[in-house]
């Protein structure tokens, strides 16, 4: 094989967009994805109703990157979107992260006003604050806040504590650590926020859609790749191979677990269509101490189907923690422990000159889909 070789592990929207990013750098790309379709955690299906429905959770594409959005734009069109959800909370629905309205709803007119000076007061410069600083500053109300919100909103597994921060392993739960104190009820603050029109899926087959890129689906490519005995080389078909390995899977599995298991959650999805234009009042409902669905996405708010007469729901059971053996991680599962692990796994990689992990299974990371791209560009660029 020349220097101008490259292969790519997994083809979601990391693994997707580093294979365009090669090809049109004249690498000849050669991709691997163990299921029978692409996609990764951006994967959709279509109902029998025909609205279109991502099946591992909502996934909303936002940044504050100009670069970012034109380079995805150029594989499909956007259209505007403010992502909305809201919280179940005894018998109210209250918008997250928490805003002026929330917390009249909950707390009533005159403890609500209360609370919205003594914010502005005590962070005069901000206008989200985290339920860190609540819980760290020295007004005893604003800490009864703090309390609340991690009592009944960050009580889900994946509101993982670390250190003295409250980051959800999943992108699309980072804002419920977080309370505004104007009226903004959209879900995100960056500057670009939009969806597909065709939907993810027709995006990333576009991004694949090149001369210079093979793809190959139900194959496990570490049965033709595998980690030469030094430690350094790789090994495809049992010869060296010289050139960038893009690699998106989970870590362990590379290194054949030889330091143990990295633990990922995942959570049981379960659909329902009904009849009717729309069943709630937003694209997401939050149950965080709910035993059967933590998380209900109405599918129809973020695809721009026109419908009628027809919506469906998307219900996420409470999270479970996973390892070894499962196809696609939903998150990694982010503890002290798991962190040290991984550090082990990584080091293990960075002795392979050619192995450039990306993604957040494979970086063991929170990076939402903006994100993603960013840390592909930069990482295909540095080759």
């Amino acid at each position: 094989m020349t220097r101008k070789d490259a292969i790519v592990i997994g083809l979601g929207i990391s693994g997707c967009s580093a294979a365009r990013l090669l090809a049109e750098s004249g690498y000849s790309v050669t991709c691997f994805e163990g299921e029978s379709h692409i996609g990764g955690s951006l994967f959709e299906d279509v109902r029998p109703n025909g609205i279109r429905v991502q099946t591992r959770g909502p996934q909303i594409f936002h940044t504050d990157s100009e670069n970012v959005y034109q380079f995805i734009k150029r594989f499909g069109s956007f259209f505007p979107y403010h992502h909305r959800v809201f919280l179940s909370y005894q018998d109210t629905m209250v918008p997250l992260p928490l805003n002026a309205n929330s917390l009249k709803s909950l707390f009533g007119a005159k403890q609500s006003e209360s609370l919205l000076s003594r914010l502005r007061e005590s962070f005069p410069d901000e206008k989200r604050i985290s339920v860190d600083q609540l819980i760290s500053c020295h007004d005893s109300k604003l800490i009864d806040l703090g309390r609340f919100m991690i009592e009944n909103i960050l009580t889900l597994d994946i509101n993982h504590k670390e250190g003295s921060s409250f980051i959800p392993a999943d992108d699309s739960y980072m804002n419920d650590a977080y309370v505004d104190i104007g009226n903004d009820d959209c879900y995100y603050t960056d500057s670009i926020q939009a969806m597909p029109m065709q939907g993810f899926m027709s995006v990333m087959e576009n991004m694949i859609d090149h001369p210079a890129i093979s793809t190959y689906l139900n194959t496990n490519a570490l049965t033709r790749i595998s980690i030469h005995q030094d430690n350094s080389t790789v090994l495809f078909d049992g010869i060296p191979f010289h050139g960038p390995i893009i690699y998106t899977p989970t870590l362990d599995k590379l290194f054949k677990y030889c330091y143990g298991a990295l633990p990922y959650r995942s959570c049981k999805i379960s659909f329902q269509d009904i009849r009717t234009d729309f069943k709630n009042n937003c694209a997401v409902i939050l149950s965080p101490k709910s035993r059967d669905f933590v998380r209900i996405t109405e599918s129809k708010y973020m695809t721009l189907q026109d419908m009628s007469g027809h919506t469906s729901l998307c219900m996420e059971s409470p999270y479970e923690s996973a390892s070894r053996g499962i196809n696609e991680p939903f998150e990694p599962a982010l503890t002290p422990e798991s962190i040290e692990l991984y550090g082990k796994y990584a080091a293990l990689a960075k002795s392979c000159p050619s192995i450039h992990l990306l993604g957040r299974i494979a970086c063991y990371r929170n990076l939402s889909i903006g994100e993603t791209i960013e840390q592909t560009i930069d990482v295909i660029s540095r080759l």
